[in-house]
């Protein structure tokens, strides 16, 4: 999975799980989704569509299915990624998990994500 990722990719999916904070690098990225696979139980990721949406960003609509191991909690739901893309190499520089298409393209168009 870090094979499309620049090395030192952001990603975030801290608007989605709060108590998970953005990582930098591949490292932290391997980090963070083995604690994702210890926290979730059967975690599946679906892309359901791929968005253009300009300027080197892509929206990814998701849907999500996993159950808590501790909570038992089972989740089926659609998210969206919002990734960057360097023109150079094709590598993603930041994947910013976000509640939905909606919020991904608002977010792919604001200010703030210019520095995704």
């Amino acid at each position: 999975m870090l094979e499309p990722y620049a090395e030192d990719a952001v990603f975030d999916i801290s608007a989605v799980f709060t108590d998970v904070a953005p990582v930098r690098g591949h490292e932290a990225m391997r980090r963070c989704w083995h604690e994702l696979r210890e926290t979730w139980d059967g975690l599946r990721l679906e892309p359901v569509e791929l968005l253009d949406v300009g300027n080197g960003r892509v929206v990814v609509d998701l849907r999500v299915w996993g159950k808590g191991r501790r909570s038992g909690v089972e989740v089926d739901q659609r998210f969206a990624m919002l990734y960057a893309v360097r023109p150079e190499d094709g590598k993603i520089t930041s994947g910013h998990l976000l509640a939905g298409v909606a919020a991904a393209i608002s977010a792919a168009g604001s200010s703030v994500s210019q520095t995704v």
